[in-house]
């Protein structure tokens, strides 16, 4: 008996540890590269899913949203692909420009890791961050249209072909989070007739998954 129960603790200790490979705990992605637009933004993802998006490091209204199953996967697939970021030297030996600081972080409890770079060779945290900023793009969209919507009108069709063009060269990750704008722009008689038509044009593109 003594054995038995030997055996279960255990086999049940090895599987707390391992966890994290069942793609719980957080992940956040935060760049910081002064001069640009944006200076700053993090991306905080849980394992279910919802989000957290910030444009400065005390931004107390942060935008939230629910990310995909498919790209939650794959955040949390490529992160473990990366040990979790636990002792990763992901700086390039080469000499390139300035791009951004940016960190990679995973907690889960007492658990945490993180790890700091300005250029990858390597192939999976190139892949992660480049999502993160597909992701961060995708958001910048969101918060540009809720200004020129509340504040400048006329502005709505300039941003529209930006956001078709970004979208059509695959600069966006999970553009269906903007339909619910789109729809909005769409139906709002206040905005020129161009716009509105612009809206629906996206709104097909992204309905049809492009």
């Amino acid at each position: 008996m003594a054995a038995l129960a030997l055996w279960f603790w255990l086999n049940t200790a090895h599987a707390g540890a391992q966890s994290p490979a069942d793609g719980s705990g957080r992940i956040t992605f935060i760049k910081e590269f002064p001069n640009s637009k944006p200076d700053y933004f993090a991306v905080v993802v849980e394992s279910n899913g919802e989000t957290l998006y910030r444009i400065a490091p005390d931004d107390d209204r942060p935008l939230q949203f629910r990310l995909s199953a498919e790209t939650t996967q794959q955040i949390f697939s490529l992160a473990r692909k990366l040990n979790l970021f636990r002792e990763m030297e992901m700086e390039s030996k080469r000499r390139v420009a300035h791009m951004g600081a940016k960190t990679l972080s995973y907690e889960n409890g007492e658990e945490n890791h993180q790890v700091r770079f300005n250029h990858t060779d390597v192939p999976e945290a190139a892949e992660l961050a480049g999502l993160f900023e597909r992701i961060s793009q995708t958001q910048q969209h969101a918060l540009r249209l809720e200004y020129l919507m509340r504040f400048d009108r006329l502005g709505v069709v300039k941003e529209l072909l930006s956001l078709e063009s970004n979208l059509d060269q695959g600069r966006l990750a999970e553009p269906a989070l903007l339909a619910p704008l789109l729809e909005k722009v769409q139906k709002d008689k206040s905005i020129v007739n161009v716009a509105q038509g612009r809206a629906a044009q996206i709104l097909k593109k992204i309905q049809a998954g492009k």
